[in-house]
């Protein structure tokens, strides 16, 4: 394993004004970092000693981790490196950073009855622009719209299908585009994903009128739950006895 460990204010004391030379070791990380070499894996230093100043403090900082008895394999200055683990005293994991922001609150809405990779894209996309998303799930979106398919699956069935998937973070049932509105209105959502098929349809958009801010979700793929239902009664009727 290559661990890169950072040099000031973890493994010796930090100072002020860049006087290096004043700074102290932490034997006991030492001694922790000198186990791991004798294990055998790779020790990698790192520091941004003089990245501000524009001084080369190269043969002063290899000299300290001599003096200091620190066992490594390289020494990288003011240069990111590769390595599986870094030791840092500023350092933070990127998801607990995140858990730190604001929310951003995403919602999709449809009826979701037979969940296809088009969808789970979707997600995924909707998922690297918000931190929640929402899925206003259409109970039947055929009892206003002769053009929509009644679904096969149950309300309860596709909530569950729903949640099992990782992208997801809440699911919300509504009846009519009415009840969506009053969703979209007081959900305190961010950001709404909907299918560029409907960028020149602005009328056939429930709650187009609101300050939700639109991201478009490409729709250039060939899955559809219409297709996928068609394709299904094809395979089942070619197996059906003559």
């Amino acid at each position: 394993m290559i661990y890169c460990f950072d040099i000031d204010g973890t493994i010796c004391s930090s100072v002020e004004g860049s006087k290096y030379e004043e700074a102290k070791p932490y034997k006991h990380v030492i001694e922790q970092i000198n186990r791991l070499y004798d294990e055998g894996h790779t020790i990698k230093m790192m520091t941004a000693r003089g990245s501000v100043s524009g001084q080369d403090h190269t043969e002063l900082t290899k000299q300290q981790l001599r003096e200091w008895g620190v066992q490594h394999h390289e020494l990288i200055m003011n240069t990111k490196p590769h390595a599986h683990l870094f030791v840092d005293d500023r350092g933070i994991h990127v998801d607990a950073w995140l858990e730190q922001l604001p929310p951003v609150r995403g919602v999709v809405a449809g009826a979701f009855d037979i969940i296809h990779p088009g969808y789970v894209q979707m997600f995924a996309e909707a998922k690297h622009i918000c931190t929640h998303l929402t899925v206003a799930l259409h109970r039947d979106p055929s009892l206003q719209r002769a053009t929509k398919l009644k679904p096969v699956l149950t309300t309860q069935e596709r909530t569950f299908v729903l949640k099992a998937i990782r992208y997801v973070d809440e699911v919300v049932v509504y009846d009519t585009e009415a009840d969506l509105y009053d969703l979209l209105k007081s959900g305190g959502f961010d950001v709404r994903f909907i299918g560029d098929d409907y960028k020149d349809q602005p009328q056939n958009i429930t709650g187009a009128d609101l300050d939700i801010d639109i991201h478009w979700i490409d729709r250039s793929h060939s899955y559809s739950t219409t297709s996928m239902k068609r394709a299904i009664h094809d395979t089942v009727a070619g197996k059906e006895p003559s």
